[in-house]
């Protein structure tokens, strides 16, 4: 069954494999947390060390210190990545890589501030890096792929970031809307940690000239709560970034869930929802057995299935994901095929290539002939 991925972040989607060849032709000898902190007993030249200690970054993500856990781990697959050849052909590969697990699109997502930490590199150029590797997988192999530049929340308004007093918003803003084309859309994002601090409608002016140049927005929004309140991740957040920020999609979205008004808003907005229940479990915030996703199904929404951090979670493919939530949540294949259809429907492509998936996709259904 073919799949479609519309929320992998780039350096958690890296393999350990991956990760492996770029420590040892780096001769990074030494795995270390996204802080700098040696982290004892992990091989990051042999991709069973490194299995070992992603499995049991999996097992703490629950705890209370889950997130910095979380963001610790992110250190690894990043120290690996040091030039901008690493960056375009680390890019290329994920997607050939995800394509052989099924997946006729593959959108991968990661902040261009955050890749220069080791990256000696101007965000303009490594940018550049990231969509020519997207652009290569297609040419070169008949890939299909796209790329979401993004900023962390937390350092995107003024003042958040010790080293870039304007904050990240308006650059990485400013930078999507200069690489964006109607043949080859570039994306933008809003992630990181926590939500209730920094609500959507808090970077409207900044990503102004995303919109205004037309880039696809999509919002990580309602991720952070957890049922049946959703305190920390209010709906109205998700309400928020469609009103305010024009977001054609939402990342993770769980907290409609607690809202009829908002899900009816959304559904009428043909916005889209970006679903990760394994990841979503794996942190803490929504079990997959109460996963909203058969609610968003049945009411209509346009939800996909993703697998988000796929090294954190262990979860490496669409595929897998599914095969996880099914029995919990009472989802057949008529299900994946809606959200593979939902994703390929909702995906930053242009109408040619939505065309061309389209028909992917009806080719992998079609009965095979003698």
């Amino acid at each position: 069954m073919h799949t479609c991925e519309l929320h992998r972040h780039f350096e958690a989607g890296l393999t350990p494999e991956a990760i492996a060849r770029l420590a040892q032709r780096h001769r990074v000898t030494e795995a270390r947390t996204r802080a700098g902190t040696v982290i004892a007993g992990v091989d990051p030249q042999d991709p069973d060390s490194i299995c070992q200690y992603y499995a049991a970054v999996a097992e703490g993500l629950s705890a209370p210190d889950g997130a910095a856990r979380f963001i610790d781990s992110f250190g690894l697959p990043l120290s690996v990545m040091r030039s901008l050849d690493d960056l375009e052909s680390a890019v290329f590969d994920q997607l050939i890589a995800c394509a052989a697990d099924g997946s006729v699109h593959t959108e991968l997502r990661g902040s261009p501030y955050t890749y220069r930490e080791h990256v000696d590199a101007s965000i303009d150029e490594i940018a550049a890096a990231l969509v020519l590797g997207v652009q290569r997988a297609w040419d070169e192999r008949g890939v299909s792929g796209t790329f979401i530049l993004a900023f962390s929340r937390q350092k995107g308004l003024p003042g958040c970031d010790p080293n870039l007093p304007a904050g990240q918003a308006g650059p990485v803003a400013d930078l999507a809307a200069r690489l964006h084309r109607s043949d080859r859309p570039v994306g933008l994002d809003i992630a990181g940690f926590p939500e209730r601090p920094f609500p959507p409608g808090a970077f409207a002016d900044a990503l102004r000239p995303a919109r205004d140049a037309g880039v696809p927005i999509t919002i990580h929004a309602g991720e952070q709560g957890r049922p049946p309140v959703f305190a920390d991740a209010p709906p109205g957040f998700i309400v928020d970034a469609i009103e305010r920020l024009g977001a054609r999609r939402i990342g993770h979205g769980t907290s409609l869930a607690g809202s009829r008004d908002a899900r009816a808003f959304v559904r009428e907005r043909g916005v889209a929802v970006e679903c990760c229940p394994v990841s979503t479990a794996c942190m803490g915030f929504v079990p997959i057995a109460q996963h909203p996703l058969p609610l968003f199904l049945a009411e209509g929404l346009s939800v996909s299935l993703s697998t988000d951090d796929p090294l954190m979670v262990g979860s490496p493919s669409v595929a897998h994901s599914f095969t996880a939530i099914a029995g919990p949540l009472g989802l057949d294949d008529a299900a994946l095929l809606t959200l593979t259809r939902n994703g390929i429907e909702t995906a930053f492509v242009t109408d040619e290539r939505r065309r061309w998936l389209r028909a992917r996709l009806e080719e992998g259904l079609a009965p095979r002939t003698a």
